[in-house]
């Protein structure tokens, strides 16, 4: 399947993504780490689902809230504790890995085929 220019930005924001999750298992980071994943992760999610309601993607509240439930583990697990030692960075860098794998091979998916079929109509 061919890529088209509106898909290009979800892809490389997925990327950065992922090079933050494994900034997490760097031994020396602070605070600043998790504040520009959270920060990136929101800019991601809101870019998104104001794309999936200027196309009214009918999968649009499922997949917001598969955002919404992101938002909240997250910062469950943040507001959790107060110091980012080696088992926090081990635990949030697996659990935000998989949750974000599922969800772009997943629900990105299916955003991904419906933004390519209605560009050919």
């Amino acid at each position: 399947m061919q890529k088209t220019s509106e898909l290009i930005w979800q892809d490389t924001q997925h990327r950065v993504l992922f090079e933050l999750i494994d900034q997490l298992r760097a031994q020396e980071i602070d605070a600043s780490v998790f504040e520009k994943l959270t920060d990136y992760a929101e800019h991601h999610f809101a870019l998104e689902e104001a794309y999936m309601r200027q196309l009214e993607y009918p999968g649009m509240d499922e997949h917001i809230a598969a955002h919404n439930k992101f938002r909240r583990e997250l910062n469950t697990m943040l507001e959790q504790h107060h110091t980012y030692d080696e088992a926090l960075r081990h635990s949030l860098s697996m659990f935000l890995r998989e949750w974000l794998k599922r969800h772009v091979l997943g629900i990105d998916k299916q955003l991904e085929r419906f933004i390519l079929e209605s560009k050919q109509k």
